[in-house]
């Protein structure tokens, strides 16, 4: 018999050739590799993965052989890939660079955004269809939010692209322009005033002078000196839910320092220990609760430090100066598309200015 590889004389039911070691009997699932060609410099010879040829090299036959294996076997667990262990792979991959935070998200997307679809391969997936078949879902009596979809089809896209798989290009429905609430120059007087004694007095202060909730939530009364704030780190919930302290901010612009521009705000301090403690749903209830009292917008935390940006603007501070305070990317869209945000009191008033102007010609 001759050696399927190297094609020299064998004795009779070898089951290995005794000059190039290759097995003589193919298994059922054996994956083929193309017999090399030999020169001065080695063996090399091509192999098909994901439909174009890829050159391969080996000082030896036997490294030629182990490196053609090598994508050949990536190719077979690429074509085998499902798309639940496509976002795992990508998520653990991840997971110690990126914001607990973050993670904790992309978690909950993979337990509940394309049910359906997660057992399939990723290779015979058709995406555009996924996406459609999301935006159909009807859960709880609602469909799923546009944002929803496209938080879910970002994590996917970012998953393929780790995978070194092709990205589809995908439509995903339109996300709207949320209308968010927020109080203007004289609401947040107003809101000042009314808040005072509350045992949330402190966080919507601390909103109202830029910071978000999971700044608010690390500071410390080390944080705090006699005439601004040190805002560096966050805490934020874990991928078990669990509220943990990290030293690093949402951005590299986040960590700054901010004036104290609300005197009260320097009284409320404790002497030592961390100023709020991460009670979202108490914070909430009390914010709703004071606003409705008052006849004013019901805000969160989150609305308050919007308030903040638009009262800096309706005041005329230069855009540099509410990004270094904000801790917002100068000239960066979503400062003005999200945060600041122009009332209509503020609009009437400009216009009472030109008409007055226009009146004295």
């Amino acid at each position: 018999m001759k050696c399927r590889n190297c094609k020299r004389e064998l004795p009779e039911n070898s089951l290995y050739c005794n000059w190039c070691g290759v097995k003589q009997i193919k298994e059922k699932n054996e994956i083929s590799i193309p017999k090399p060609t030999k020169n001065s410099t080695g063996y090399h010879g091509q192999v098909m993965v994901d439909g174009k040829r890829v050159r391969v090299s080996g000082k030896t036959e036997k490294e030629y052989r182990e490196k053609a294996l090598a994508y050949k076997q990536k190719e077979i667990a690429i074509n085998n890939l499902t798309l639940k262990e496509c976002l795992t792979d990508y998520i653990n991959s991840n997971s110690e660079t990126l914001s607990p935070g973050t993670i904790r998200g992309y978690d909950q997307i993979l337990r509940n955004r394309f049910r359906d679809y997660m057992p399939k391969k990723v290779t015979e997936i058709d995406f555009q269809k996924m996406v459609n078949d999301e935006a159909k879902l009807i859960v709880r009596g609602r469909k799923i939010s546009p944002k929803t979809i496209e938080n879910g089809w970002g994590l996917v896209s970012a998953a393929l692209k780790y995978a070194k798989l092709p990205k589809p290009d995908i439509n995903t429905p339109d996300v709207p322009t949320a209308e968010t609430d927020f109080l203007d120059h004289e609401q947040i007087k107003t809101f000042i005033k009314a808040i005072k004694g509350d045992v949330c007095e402190l966080p919507a202060l601390l909103a109202l002078h830029s910071l978000r909730a999971s700044e608010i939530f690390h500071l410390t009364a080390d944080d705090i000196g006699k005439d601004s704030i040190r805002v560096a780190g966050a805490m934020v919930r874990d991928r078990n839910n669990r509220w943990i302290d990290k030293q690093t901010n949402k951005n590299r612009l986040s960590t700054r320092t901010v004036p104290i521009i609300i005197p009260r705000l320097s009284e409320l301090v404790p002497e030592s220990g961390r100023l709020v403690l991460p009670k979202q749903q108490t914070i909430r209830m009390h914010l709703e609760r004071i606003c409705k009292a008052n006849n004013l917008p019901v805000v969160t935390l989150h609305d308050l430090r919007r308030s903040f940006a638009s009262l800096a603007a309706y005041l005329h501070w230069q855009e540099e100066t509410i990004c270094a305070v904000g801790g917002w990317k100068p000239g960066s869209p979503i400062v003005h598309s999200i945060y600041i945000k122009v009332s209509n009191r503020a609009i009437n008033e400009d216009v009472a200015k030109m008409q007055k102007y226009l009146q004295q010609q």
